[in-house]
């Protein structure tokens, strides 16, 4: 179990502690599944495995990325088991489809998210952890099993592909931003 400057955390500050992470869960599992109930079912799911597992959890400070770990790996497990009916991406980005906002944002946070699920998953996932996950680049390596400079590679390239897609310019390895 986590282990506080004075011993063991008892249950019940470790139930307090999970719970205070629920939004953070919440937000990245609404992302990953982009539907409300099975971002729910992510999150409850995640936080019995993570109160199952909690003896193998050392250090308070590794709790929030191990359990942001779970939720994409919760995701990951509940698309292997469940084949939900799918759209042809393109196919939907030329018609327009408004499915692809699932939320009440304006017309800029649907033109963004329809060109963050545009990129390829070796751009998407890191910049998806960064910005809506709040994890370092770091984190983010160690996540992905990647290097840092890797990692920073990655996030550059998301970064000028999605300027790319707006018509700005894009800026080059050597520029400063």
């Amino acid at each position: 179990m986590i282990e506080s400057g004075r011993g063991e955390a008892t249950e019940e500050q470790l139930a307090r502690l999970l719970e205070s992470f629920r939004p953070d869960l919440m937000r990245f599992a609404f992302w990953l599944a982009r539907d409300r109930a099975v971002a729910e079912d992510v999150v409850q799911e995640t936080m019995l495995r993570a109160w199952r597992a909690r003896d193998e959890l050392r250090n308070a400070a590794a709790l929030r990325p191990w359990l942001l770990t779970i939720v994409r790996r919760e995701n990951a497990r509940l698309h292997e088991r469940k084949r939900l009916p799918t759209v042809d991406l393109d196919e939907a980005v030329a018609s327009q489809d408004i499915g692809l906002a699932l939320n009440d944002a304006g017309p800029e946070i649907a033109d963004l998210r329809r060109a963050i699920l545009a990129l390829p998953d070796e751009y998407r996932e890191p910049i998806v952890l960064q910005v809506l996950g709040g994890f370092s680049t770091g984190e983010i390596a160690k996540e992905l099993g990647l290097t840092v400079p890797a990692v920073l590679t990655r996030l550059f390239r998301a970064r000028n592909k999605l300027k790319e897609m707006y018509g700005v310019g894009a800026v080059s390895a050597g520029e400063a931003p």
